[in-house]
């Protein structure tokens, strides 16, 4: 199939651009073409026939041609196949005006080989005025046309973003009998790279959080099959080490020789407090331990998924009391830095968890997220899953 040429796909980007300009808009422009040719018909008339006519006519010749002018030009932005007929229109117009102007009377104050020079300038004048009119207001169209084109892009993608963003990274909120999930994701532009999820059944609960290298519409196309592959992979039983190795082959396959990867960190929970974990490439997992308030970090050291094709991963088990807390979360939390370049880090969030862990979890998340911006500006996307074993569960 043969692609057309690139001056084909902008000529047709912008008339579908002027065609969807809303009508009040085109209002807008139609008025500042009738003011620009309005003076080009004032000068051409009056400077370039050397002050020859009556005044009267001369600012009815100025109007009916930028009146005439405008409406045309405006035609042609939103239907560019009337140019033959805008072209036979203004034609006419011009005839007609020439013909109005042998019955009337012209000045002859100007006639005369003395006044010559003078004839000369004011033609000129009047040339030049009009001329630069002219290509004023048509550099202004085509200037608000390849912007506009611009703009609509911009603003395409903008809403696109912000509808992958709420799609892939929306609050968590999930429960069965033994746990309870809640999680929160803060992007630091409108498209961020952190994902989160959540998936369970009766039996078990999973969650999971990555943080996508990159922003914009290509990390969040690289998040949304990432989404989907975790999700189909957590359906099937088995370790989740199993689970990282094959997402691991897919998005270095699907990622197109692209420098992206994510790093990754994922927990099951099961019976009894029985947990498994997997971190690829990620920052520790917080644990609260609720009998003794304290925090330990489960840590593992693995690559990040999509990195390396062959790149192998391992999981490991823990064990939640009721009451503990486990807390996912991807570095830009701790990474915020305040006026003194001192980050937060994971010993104040460890500390906060400590001092707070009885709280419900929806409390626990807000005071976290709270602490972050009194801290410090966020430079990074900031994304926070807690899960609390239940007592009694």
């Amino acid at each position: 199939m043969t692609q057309r040429p690139k001056y084909l796909l902008q000529r047709a980007e912008r008339r579908t651009y002027w065609e969807t300009v809303p009508r009040s808009s085109i209002a807008w422009i139609a008025l500042s073409a009738f003011l620009a040719f309005a003076a080009v018909g004032l000068s051409t008339s009056d400077l370039g026939n050397s002050l020859e006519f009556p005044y009267w006519w001369v600012l009815t010749r100025a109007a009916l041609f930028g009146g005439s002018t405008a409406l045309v030009l405006v035609a042609l932005l939103r239907r560019p196949r009337s140019r033959t007929a805008a072209g036979i229109l203004l034609a006419l117009l011009f005839v007609l005006l020439s013909r109005i102007d042998r019955l009337l009377p012209a000045s002859s104050w100007l006639a005369g080989p003395a006044f010559r020079y003078v004839r000369s300038r004011l033609a000129m004048d009047g040339l030049l005025a009009g001329l630069a009119a002219t290509l004023g207001w048509l550099t202004l169209v085509v200037f608000a046309g390849t912007q506009g084109i611009k703009q609509v892009r911009a603003r395409t993608e903008l809403e696109l973003t912000e509808k992958l963003q709420g799609t892939l990274a929306p609050p968590l909120a999930a429960r069965n009998a033994a746990y309870e999930v809640r999680g929160k994701s803060v992007p630091s532009s409108q498209m961020g790279g952190d994902l989160l999820d959540c998936q369970q059944d009766s039996d078990s609960i999973a969650c999971y959080l990555a943080d996508v290298s990159g922003h914009g519409i290509h990390a969040g196309v690289f998040m949304g099959m990432a989404k989907s592959s975790v999700r189909t992979a957590l359906l099937r039983p088995g370790p989740l080490e199993q689970l990282l190795g094959d997402l691991n082959r897919v998005l270095f396959e699907i990622k197109a020789g692209s420098s992206t990867y994510a790093t990754f960190a994922c927990v099951r929970c099961g019976e009894n407090g029985q947990i498994e974990y997997a971190l690829a490439g990620h920052g520790p997992i917080l644990h609260y331990q609720a009998r003794t308030k304290n925090v330990s970090f489960l840590t593992m050291e693995q690559f990040p998924l999509g990195l390396f094709g062959d790149a192998k991963f391992e999981s490991r088990e823990a064990k939640l009391d009721p009451g503990d807390i486990l807390a996912l979360l991807t570095d830009g939390l701790p990474e915020v830095t305040d006026a003194k370049d001192e980050q937060l880090g994971l010993e104040r969030i460890g500390g906060i968890l400590a001092q707070y862990g009885e709280d419900p979890l929806e409390k626990l998340i807000d005071r976290l997220f709270e602490t972050a911006r009194r801290h410090g500006h966020q430079n990074d996307d900031e994304t926070l899953i807690l899960v609390r074993a239940i007592p009694g569960g």
